[in-house]
């Protein structure tokens, strides 16, 4: 059971780097399966694991580091930019409303529109506190992966598949 839970842990981290490894798949194939955990579990476990990972793009919207030439960029964005517009305007509402800060990004990680990686840098670079972050990503990162991984057996209930 340990070894399926760091397994997808490990996956949806990859995945949160490298958007070509999806994590929802993987855990639709366990949970159909049967072969692991309880879903519940597995969509935590997945949880955990993406909002890991996405933690790197929060650490570079901070300025701690930086994660390629794209990523790099915005950091740098011009002034007068779309990008740069828009992060200064988002930064100043979170100045004046914190709490509206972490309240888009819970609700932007449960269905992941905008892209989470941007709302998880946009975060870091808003001042956005890393224990608001974090507890904000892995509510709605959770929700989401609870979502996924009940799906299959939902689908099972419905009477017509039964």
């Amino acid at each position: 059971m340990i070894g399926w839970l760091l397994a997808t842990a490990g996956t949806a981290a990859l995945g949160s780097v490298f958007p070509l490894v999806n994590i929802e798949l993987y855990l639709l194939g366990v949970i159909s399966s049967g072969t692991g955990p309880a879903w519940w579990a597995l969509g935590l476990a997945a949880a955990v694991g993406q909002v890991t990972g996405k933690t790197l793009f929060y650490l570079a919207g901070k300025g701690s580091f930086t994660l390629g030439e794209r990523l790099g960029r915005m950091t740098r964005a011009r002034k007068g930019s779309r990008w740069a517009d828009w992060m200064q305007r988002f930064h100043q509402r979170v100045e004046q409303r914190p709490w509206w800060g972490v309240g888009v990004l819970f609700v932007s990680a449960i269905p992941g529109l905008p892209p989470f990686t941007l709302m998880s840098f946009a975060a870091g670079a808003a001042g956005i506190r890393i224990a608001q972050y974090l507890l904000a990503s892995l509510a709605g990162r959770g929700l989401h992966f609870l979502i996924v991984a009940a799906a299959p057996e939902l689908i099972h209930q419905l009477p017509f598949f039964g």
